[in-house]
């Protein structure tokens, strides 16, 4: 009974491991991270996002007060590309 229980456990041991070792799709990451293109949410075509073409990306809703840097109520593609810029950026 003891040599079934050290089995039982190195087992669950290599079992737990490899689950640890797998990588994350990079598919999953990527879509779960990264921001979609200015002309994804550019809906409209306009050249600008506005609140209510940013409500189709819960981050960038809700900091979109934040990245309108010239607080004119719409992004920019310059100001868009800095947030991307910024979800890219490595957290130290």
């Amino acid at each position: 009974m003891d040599g079934i229980i050290k089995v039982a456990a190195l087992a669950a041991l290599l079992a737990s491991a490899a689950a640890f070792a797998q990588e994350p799709s990079t598919d999953k990451m990527d879509a779960d991270n990264a921001l979609p293109d200015f002309s994804t949410l550019d809906t409209n075509g306009d050249g600008d996002i506005s609140r209510e073409e940013a409500r189709e990306q819960s981050l960038v809703a809700s900091r979109f007060g934040e990245l309108d840097g010239d607080k004119k109520g719409k992004l920019s593609s310059d100001e868009y590309q800095k947030a991307v810029d910024r979800s890219k950026a490595p957290n130290p």
